[in-house]
């Protein structure tokens, strides 16, 4: 759920500075802010869950999950940041980005560790 529940987080923040604030950003700039203010906050939940007593076991799920999360938030920030600067894209190339984004990153540390 990290993908469509940042997306949704970045667009309802988004609507703060599109409508609320009155600065007369258009869309791009709006989902630029709504990016950053979507990320989650992983060390309260996960202190919260310690003074709960749960277990280990989800903390570290959620802590996962929450990484994820972020991850996410820069893969959108650094998309809506390309389109402030002019960069156009059709439906695909954004398919193609999310997906260099998020694979690239792996492959890269997996032939590091191959090297190695």
């Amino acid at each position: 759920l990290a993908g469509p529940g940042v997306a949704m987080g970045s667009f309802l923040c988004a609507l703060v500075p599109k409508y609320v604030f009155g600065y007369g950003w258009d869309w791009k700039y709006s989902m630029l802010m709504g990016s950053i203010c979507a990320a989650t906050d992983p060390v309260a939940v996960v202190g919260l869950l310690k003074a709960l007593g749960a277990s280990q076991k989800l903390s570290m799920v959620i802590a996962g999950e929450s990484l994820l999360n972020d991850g996410t938030a820069v893969v959108f920030y650094y998309l809506f940041l390309k389109l402030c600067r002019g960069a156009t894209f059709t439906a695909p190339e954004i398919v193609q980005f999310f997906a260099r984004m998020a694979l690239g990153g792996p492959a890269i540390g997996v032939a590091f560790a191959l090297a190695g």
